[in-house]
């Protein structure tokens, strides 16, 4: 599997085909403690020995600086090999969650978060694309990434519905939270050290025409590039429907009635089954139906606006828990379909190559900036009954925020197209493959 720089090698032998499979799987894996509180947020506060309020700040943290990290994630990949930053991003993590299991507290979890934030957005996840993407040809592209994504939430899938059996029935919440967290932890460890010993012949040189890493040039330029704000607004404000979407379970179970295992399980399948099941159709909804990316997501942003305002009037009784729980689906179906094709409208804008990375860059910072600051005040609205820690507007105030975003979208949106159809048509469009 040794190959030069530049060169890709094919999915095909033994040792290619599992090294494929542990990537996919580890990335099923690598985020799931960080990203906890989308299936399990108040059992994972009680756990963890904090208030919603104290957990919220630091996934806040966790999300400023995974946010800088993005940017020098570039700097990583260009310089050391895939093989290298996979394993160490995944070693990394798997010790901060295993320091969450050992020593639960403040200052623990929030140097943990740290760490998770720097190896799974500098170091692991530019590798794992880079790594991934050295297995075929540009005319395979689409499916290394498409079974990387189909992999990954079926990964997520099981090991997230084991951990709604142990928080749910087999033990007391806490302690399913803190078996979950271990199991991840030693996931984590166990593949990178299988990766280490697989994943071989990746280069540790990028050819000047590939690095990643942006420049203050490429940055200002893609500061004036009119769809840099269009774009990474869009994906932003699609983004604060989904960043919140874990703080649903509280809702769903002290207002609607139901049941944290049945809350665990409902997290699972609106975290992680829509993940897999929701992509596909948002790639056949832009190639099929709408032929058009922003034109796609006008219409996502039309059916979660709905959603969050009708869920906004709706009277939070177990009667209606039928009602809060299809308006929730169908927010999932939106957010996650969306969240499989908004990258694509980089390619549809037609932007310069030389431009493109840039203004990927910075759309990208601007696009995750609400983990920086949506979890802590979510958490900060809806209060927390369970320390004493009183609402600040509450639900009304989050499903207010939510579609104002949704209302903002839809102009966005709207905008982005009009702008479209005035660009010249002559030039031609770079080919690219676009991620989330």
């Amino acid at each position: 599997m040794s190959k030069s720089p530049g060169e890709v090698v094919e999915v095909s032998g033994t040792r290619a085909r599992l090294s494929y499979l542990l990537l996919c799987i580890s990335c099923g894996i690598v985020f799931q403690v960080a990203y906890i509180r989308f299936v399990f947020l108040e059992p994972t506060c009680h756990a963890l020995g904090l208030t919603a309020q104290e957990y919220g700040g630091i996934m806040s943290v966790f999300g400023a600086v995974a946010a800088v990290m993005y940017f020098a994630g570039g700097w990583f990949a260009d310089r050391f090999s895939p093989r290298v930053l996979v394993v160490s991003g995944l070693a990394l993590t798997g010790i901060a969650d295993l320091a969450l299991t050992v020593s639960p507290g403040y200052l623990t979890v929030l140097l943990a978060h740290i760490v998770m934030a720097f190896a799974g957005m500098a170091l692991y996840w530019p590798a794992l694309v880079k790594a991934i993407g050295s297995f075929g040809s540009a005319g395979t592209q689409g499916r290394l990434f498409g079974f990387l994504e189909a992999i990954r939430g079926v990964t997520s899938t099981l090991i997230g519905g084991l951990g709604a059996l142990l928080i749910g029935t087999l033990l007391a919440p806490s302690a399913g939270v803190l078996t979950l967290i271990a199991i991840y932890g030693v996931l984590a460890l166990v593949i990178a050290a299988a990766l280490w010993f697989t994943l071989r012949g990746q280069t540790g040189h990028t050819p000047g025409s590939e690095r990643s890493a942006l420049s203050l040039r490429q940055l200002v330029a893609a500061a004036r590039n009119k769809y840099t704000w269009l774009l990474g607004g869009s994906i932003m404000l699609m983004y604060c429907f989904y960043t919140t979407l874990g703080y649903f379970s509280p809702l769903l179970q002290h207002d609607f009635g139901l049941t944290a295992g049945l809350i665990g399980v409902l997290g699972v399948v609106r975290s992680y089954v829509f993940q897999f099941v929701a992509g596909p159709i948002g790639g056949f909804g832009v190639d099929k139906v709408t032929h058009s990316t922003p034109r796609f997501l006008r219409l996502a942003f039309a059916g979660a606006t709905v959603c969050v305002a009708v869920l906004l009037f709706l009277p939070g009784t177990p009667a209606l828990s039928w009602a809060a729980l299809t308006l929730m689906f169908v927010l999932s179906l939106m957010v996650f379909a969306s969240r499989g094709v908004y990258w694509a409208s980089i390619t549809e804008a037609r932007i310069p190559a030389e431009q493109r990375g840039g203004v990927i860059g910075l759309a990208s910072g601007l696009a995750y900036l609400p983990d920086a600051f949506l979890p802590g005040l979510v958490a900060w609205w809806i209060g927390d009954p369970g320390a004493g820690t009183a609402a600040h507007g509450g639900y009304g105030m989050l499903f207010g925020f939510l579609t104002a975003a949704g209302v903002l979208g839809l102009l966005l949106t709207t905008v982005t197209l009009r702008v479209q159809r005035r660009e010249p048509t002559e030039r031609p469009a770079p080919h690219t493959t676009a991620l989330t």
